[in-house]
């Protein structure tokens, strides 16, 4: 299992620069949730898939071999090599005998299988462009904790802040009364300054960290509250505000906050695609359609690629130099040599976005994307 996000990053770069040796990668991605009773699923998808691509391809007899042995060692895996945590399964094979390269990840990827010059790293960058690490800032007057909720969801870390009449109350030094710690604990003045040291943790939390997005957890006057006593540098990462249920697990919380900080990532990814949009022409930073993000890539321009979740057009790439069309061609416009159908086209550009470092966003629903033509990036420069 991928411990990182950073690991699976690197991972998949490594990968979307790899060479067949015999000239062809498989790739398959395979769900493993008992949610889609993989055991059966698995075996009969895969067989069914051998056949469709075999028939597909005309494969001679012997790459029909070597893709029945890659067969035989997913089923080796798929038999006796999964833990419980892994809920998806990445695997991707040269042709060379045993697995090239594997990913376990701990949610679903949809079954897949692609026989073609490169490795199919779409559907997994698709999935960690969508994973992200944040805060969750549950705060009241006198009682607060921050948790850390990683990459795969799980919390990582997580403190409990305690205002200074509880640190002083009667339990503890016997110093107050019970009349007079809860006068204490109204008192605006430590209210304030409790609200001021979650403040100065949370911003040493996110001080050198991956966090970009924070949600508070706090009924709303409290939230008003708490946020005007944030540093400048934390406060434009507080993207959302959830109320605060005392009957609420810290599962149920961290649940919410998350749908909280999908619906912001959409936010920000809509108005991404309006800056694209007021960048396009010959002078701006904008660009839309496949052909224009292709003529980007070619030149090194992409600092952001955008692509809608479920635009996968057809077409053909060269693999002697990484040209990729929607439009056949009887040979690469730009080395001269035979270009091969591929499933997916916007797949390829993803492959090439993340060989030059450009960010990778994956959408949904998104107006101004779909009328692009599914697929757009934001330029580094003109």
């Amino acid at each position: 299992m991928i411990d990182s996000l950073a690991g699976a990053t690197e991972k998949i770069r490594h990968l979307a620069g790899a060479k067949a040796p015999r000239g062809a990668f498989l790739t398959v991605t395979l769900s493993t949730s008992p949610l889609d009773d993989w055991r059966q699923s698995a075996p009969t998808f895969l067989n069914s898939e051998y056949t469709r691509i075999g028939r597909e391809l005309d494969l001679p007899k012997d790459q029909r071999h070597v893709l029945q042995s890659e067969l035989e060692e997913i089923g080796a895996v798929l038999q006796y090599d999964l833990t419980e945590s892994t809920q998806g399964l990445a695997l991707f094979l040269d042709g060379e005998g045993g697995i090239y390269q594997r990913i376990d990840l701990p949610f679903r990827l949809i079954n897949r299988m692609v026989l073609e010059p490169s490795p199919y790293v779409r559907p997994v960058a698709h999935a960690l462009s969508l994973l992200e690490p944040f805060i969750v800032a549950r705060v009241s007057r006198d009682d607060s904790s921050l948790y850390l909720v990683d990459e795969w969801g799980g919390i990582a870390r997580s403190d409990d802040l305690r205002g200074p009449w509880l640190r002083t109350s009667d339990r503890e030094t016997g110093e107050l009364s019970i009349k007079e710690y809860f006068a204490a604990a109204r008192h605006d003045t430590l209210v304030d300054q409790h609200y001021k040291e979650v403040a100065t943790t949370l911003a040493k939390w996110l001080e050198g960290s991956a966090v970009r997005r924070v949600v508070v957890c706090a009924q709303h006057d409290i939230a008003s509250n708490f946020r005007r006593t944030l540093p400048s540098a934390v406060a434009p990462k507080v993207v959302a505000e959830i109320p605060f249920d005392a009957a609420d697990s810290v599962n149920q919380m961290v649940g919410a906050a998350r749908t909280s900080v999908n619906e912001a990532r959409r936010r920000e990814l809509t108005q991404l695609m309006a800056h694209i949009n007021e960048g396009l022409g010959s002078n701006g930073r904008g660009a839309a359609g496949f052909d224009q993000v292709m003529a980007g890539l070619e030149r090194g321009q992409l600092q952001t690629l955008l692509v809608d979740r479920n635009y996968r057009p057809p077409g053909w790439r060269c693999p002697a130099c990484d040209w990729a069309g929607l439009e056949p061609v009887e040979e690469c416009p730009f080395c001269g040599g035979k270009p091969v159908p591929i499933a997916d086209a916007v797949g390829e550009l993803v492959r090439l976005a993340i060989l030059q470092s450009t960010v990778v966003e994956v959408a949904e629903g998104i107006p101004a994307l779909e009328a692009a033509g599914g697929v757009a990036a934001q330029l580094r420069f003109v």
